[in-house]
């Protein structure tokens, strides 16, 4: 257990030039550490994005001083971690700048209106002391800017933590145009706030639909561990749709056509339930090994497929039982999320264990394309699956809710991570031996589901059929995208097929299909072909020019499977 210092809070000052050039300016002052010197570090990744990022990489400028301001010498030791020696006596300080230009739902930016920042990214820890608690003061923010974040005020612009990991988890947001509304939902003040254009005079339809969710969601677990939740949007004028989830809070970047009007911002509540659902999963349930935090190194877990896929499958679910989609458009967006996975070759090659372990290798630039499958999908697989099988095997009386409540009060409330297997033995005792089974072939195995046997007896029709790709697909051709000049620029191709054969590989321009620009086939080119018919692609790669031909054979184009899953009951959803 950490010992705390008590000499006051680790404090924190944040400023900035005017008008502002991209530059955080970060002052910390703090107790020495016990010893000879006292270690200050930048976080290596975040909670919620399990790569490293090196945040160290923004950091300039740093400097210590001991509490007269006097320097005092200091070494970097590791690429993300200063030394610096003790005063003879008092609290000592240092000062760094951090370049914030980066725009996503974990990262930090700064301009003339807009102050947004992710803790984690830019504030420096004590290694050893990350239990403190810690002050936060913003000292350049306008007075007549207020701010969006879940860490407690304690002035204007003042804000405690009780600890490093309770501040690195508050992302905050400022600027004129941030908008701020509230409502009471399940004896919780929830706090929905948007930066940037938001077309919609009246909010109240979209903080009911919240509402609904969360109604939703504490059903599903039994219980609401807070008080108070802050729904962060920040909308942008490009493509975006990311979040990142954290204890009191979620934050959003998204497209601001999203929020041009009512029947618009519903497209935000799907990603909306995703991050709520994580109040309870990852961000209080959590596996063992991030338990606590550990920020300089890769943390390893098999079980992201149960933090972030089941949370993806409960999304959906989600949305369906709030009334928020139909149950047909819940059985039709599963058919297809299924149909996906089935045609990916990522999810022949590794398991939903290890994608998960996997998850650190996302920017290798070893890691071929095909191998990128994911544990979201993977998790969300495994969750729909898992969920029937507790319902057949104990005749309704456990189901995918009963197990995760299972495991909050089980770990959670112990204060308790959960180990490795934990799932799998809470599984197989709340649902009998046949879960055993079940994790070996689909969570620490590879196997394809049979889903017609997996759901026979729940009141669930499976079909399951085979169709040819459509298009380039039909070669093995999967995903394209244009070119700003000509051509398609190839994203996928799928493993032994045509293409691959051939030797066209994913970033490959495709110039020319026959005698048709690859940019402008005829949309029957396809259908016209025939049995032994030559056909000659060209392509380049990298600025050089490649060809082949191939023989058009019906027997050998690019099939993929198509599942279908219907309720027996027009109203039924898990």
């Amino acid at each position: 257990m950490t010992e705390l210092l008590g000499a006051g809070p680790i404090r924190y000052r944040l400023s900035w030039e005017q008008p502002p050039r991209y530059l955080y300016q970060v002052e910390i002052e703090a107790e020495p550490s016990k010893g000879k010197y006292t270690d200050f570090a930048i976080p290596a990744w975040r909670p919620g994005r399990y790569i490293i990022q090196n945040y160290a990489g923004a950091i300039s400028h740093f400097a210590a001083y001991d509490e007269a301001g006097n320097p005092l010498s200091w070494r970097k030791i590791t690429k993300d971690r200063w030394r610096v020696p003790n005063p003879s006596r008092g609290r000592l300080k240092v000062r760094y700048r951090f370049y914030a230009r980066q725009i996503d739902a974990g990262s930090s930016y700064l301009s003339e209106e807009l102050v947004y920042f992710n803790p984690i990214n830019l504030l420096m820890y004590l290694p050893g002391r990350t239990e403190e608690p810690c002050e936060l003061e913003l000292l350049s923010l306008s007075k007549d800017w207020d701010v969006a974040t879940a860490l407690p005020r304690k002035g204007e612009y003042l804000f405690y933590a009780q600890t490093y990991h309770h501040l690195a988890d508050s992302p905050f947001l400022s600027g004129p145009s941030l908008r701020s509304e509230k409502t009471t939902c399940c004896g919780a003040t929830l706090h929905v706030h948007f930066w940037g254009r938001v077309g919609v005079q009246n909010l109240k339809g979209f903080l009911d639909d919240l509402c609904k969710i969360v109604q939703t969601q504490v059903r599903i677990w039994g219980t609401l561990p807070l008080q108070e939740y802050h729904f962060i949007y920040l909308l942008v004028p490009f493509q975006i749709r990311h979040a990142v989830e954290h204890e009191y809070s979620a934050m959003f970047v998204l497209p601001e056509e999203g929020a041009a009007s009512e029947e618009a911002l519903k497209s935000f509540l799907g990603i909306s339930a995703h991050e709520f659902f994580h109040v309870w999963n990852v961000k209080r349930l959590r596996p063992e090994a991030l338990v606590p935090y550990q920020y300089d190194r890769e943390v390893y877990t098999n079980l992201h497929w149960l933090t972030e896929g089941i949370t993806d499958y409960y999304t959906a679910v989600t949305l369906a039982r709030a009334g928020l989609i139909s149950p047909t458009d819940y059985w039709q967006r599963l058919s297809a999320e299924l149909t996906q996975i089935e045609n990916t070759h990522a999810y022949q090659l590794f398991s939903p264990a290890e994608l998960s372990i996997d998850s650190w290798l996302a920017t290798s630039p070893y890691r071929p394309a095909v191998y990128q499958g994911s544990f979201y999908a993977a998790g969300k697989r495994v969750g729909f699956l898992l969920d029937m099988l507790l319902r057949r095997e104990t005749h309704g009386r456990v189901n995918l809710d009963s197990l995760l409540r299972y495991l909050y009060r089980r770990y959670y409330e112990r204060r308790a991570g959960i180990p490795e297997d934990g799932v799998e033995k809470a599984a197989i005792r709340l649902g009998g031996a046949a879960f055993r089974d079940f994790f070996r072939r689909y969570v620490w195995g590879r196997e394809a589901p049979d889903y017609e046997r997996l759901l026979q007896g729940l009141p669930l029709r499976v079909e399951r059929r085979v169709t040819l790709y459509p298009g380039l697909g039909r070669i093995g051709i999967l995903r394209t995208s244009p070119t700003e000049s000509s051509g398609l620029r190839v994203q996928e191709v799928l493993p032994e097929s045509l293409a691959d054969r051939i030797g066209i590989e994913s970033g490959d321009v495709l110039l020319t299909v026959g005698q048709y620009a690859a940019d402008a086939l005829p949309a029957d080119f396809w259908e016209k072909c025939q049995d032994g018919e030559k056909i000659s692609l060209g392509w380049s790669r990298a600025g050089f020019p490649m060809e082949a031909e191939f023989s058009y054979e019906y027997s050998l184009l690019t099939r993929r499977i198509v599942i279908d899953i219907f309720p027996m009951q027009d109203s039924f959803v898990p």
